[in-house]
């Protein structure tokens, strides 16, 4: 390769948006406390980055009832029911820490 060349740009996929920070203090919490695999850590990351996504640039903290409700519905016809089951068992168990470490006030 010449020095007057410009290097070639590599293929593959774009980098990953940066870890939403509740998201990561969830997992590292999730992590510390029960040795998650790294298949649930990133189920739970995915989850989760999901739900941050759909509240268009609102925290996990003020996610209400009805946004997760709304975020179901919108997820249901693309979901295996395995899928929604996990996504669910997620949501709980953020708000549940969230709640625990006084994040939030209500479940």
């Amino acid at each position: 390769m010449s020095l007057d060349q410009p290097p070639k740009k590599k293929r593959g996929r774009p980098p990953a948006p940066a870890p939403d920070p509740l998201v990561q203090a969830f997992l590292d919490a999730v992590w510390v406390e029960d040795g998650l695999s790294g298949n649930t850590q990133a189920a739970y990351r995915r989850d989760l980055q999901g739900l941050v996504k759909f509240l268009g640039g609102r925290t996990l903290d003020s996610c209400t009832e009805v946004d997760l409700l709304s975020y179901g519905v919108e997820r249901f016809e693309a979901s295996k029911p395995s899928s929604a089951n996990r996504r669910l068992s997620t949501f709980k168990r953020y708000f549940r820490w969230a709640i625990r470490e006084g994040r939030m006030t209500s479940d």
